[in-house]
């Protein structure tokens, strides 16, 4: 007896079909877009024997794909395991359907149409699955004190010390990281280096609630203190975007495609792609309004 497994994910921004099939790293998905109002979306993917093996696999490519969409997507996306279920060898996964409904769990902060799912990064690295997993749940919380400390642990995904790699970054390459001069221009720096305070008026402030005299403490029921770390976050998450662009090389795509017309679809390289004339599996959401206008 197989079993069919499904996954409740929230994206922000929609894709531009119902219905997608593919596959990820070896693991078969089909996923099923909701009304967002109303429900969570869902990844279904069948499981052979209740093989538990198997289920965390699965569960594991479900999780780096959504990291993935995320980040190419710029979305807003929160995901968990709803269930399992039986489900007979004689049924296909174009057969399968949502078996369990649930709300959404991400704040709502409006509706982004026209995404399409025709590529997502490539992760190549242990490194950047984690540090896309982080960046996805700091991007998802609706809480500023956690958004930052899953930001700021982005940064040390290879070893270093987050704060030398911010003041780095700010003298040898501060254009290319992605932040208004005035956001960092409204932070209470006091003469410290961005990387210090970072570190010892966030950072350490979030973590530890009991300080040495003279050191930072958060009150929570404060307002300036909130703004404040409102902006820290707008910071730490640019130099978290940038260090998984171009520290991590996070440059590489996946592309969402099949050879034949009846193929299941699957992610493959852009070399494989060329090498073994792989063809887009579906439209983009740009082809479609252009052929909508036209008729």
């Amino acid at each position: 007896m197989n079993y069919l497994l499904q996954i409740g994910f929230d994206n922000s921004h929609r894709l531009s079909r119902k219905e997608y099939f593919f596959e990820y790293r070896g693991v078969r998905f089909k996923l099923v877009q909701r009304n967002p109002r109303k429900w969570s979306d869902a990844l279904l993917t069948i499981i052979p024997d209740m093989d538990g093996t198997a289920e965390e696999l699965a569960f594991a490519r479900a999780a780096e794909y959504l990291s993935a969409l995320a980040w190419q997507n710029y979305s807003t996306v929160a995901f968990w395991q709803s269930g399992t279920c039986s489900w007979s060898g004689e049924l296909s996964l174009d057969e399968a359907k949502p078996f369990m409904s649930t709300p959404p769990r991400i704040p709502s902060s409006g509706i982004v149409l026209g995404y399409d799912l025709t590529r997502i990064p490539h992760v190549e690295t242990d490194e950047q699955r984690k540090a896309l997993a982080l960046f996805r749940e700091a991007h998802a919380s609706n809480n500023d004190y956690l958004s930052f400390l899953f930001y700021w642990q982005v940064l040390e995904v290879k070893g270093r010390r987050p704060e030398d790699v911010v003041d780095k970054t700010r003298r040898k390459d501060r254009s290319r990281v992605r932040l208004p001069k005035s956001d960092i221009d409204d932070l209470p720096l006091a003469g410290q280096t961005l990387g210090h305070y970072l570190l010892d008026d966030c950072r350490h402030a979030i973590a530890h609630i009991r300080r040495k005299p003279g050191k930072k403490t958060l009150d929570l029921d404060k307002a300036a203190e909130r703004i404040r770390l409102t902006h820290s976050v707008w910071v730490i998450k640019a130099f978290a975007e940038y260090y998984i662009r171009e520290n991590l090389g996070l440059s590489n795509q996946l592309c969402l495609c099949r050879q034949r017309r009846n193929d299941f679809p699957t992610f493959v390289d852009s070399q494989t792609m060329r090498r073994s004339q792989f063809k887009q599996a579906y439209p983009s959401a740009r082809l479609i309004r252009r052929f909508i206008r036209r008729q």
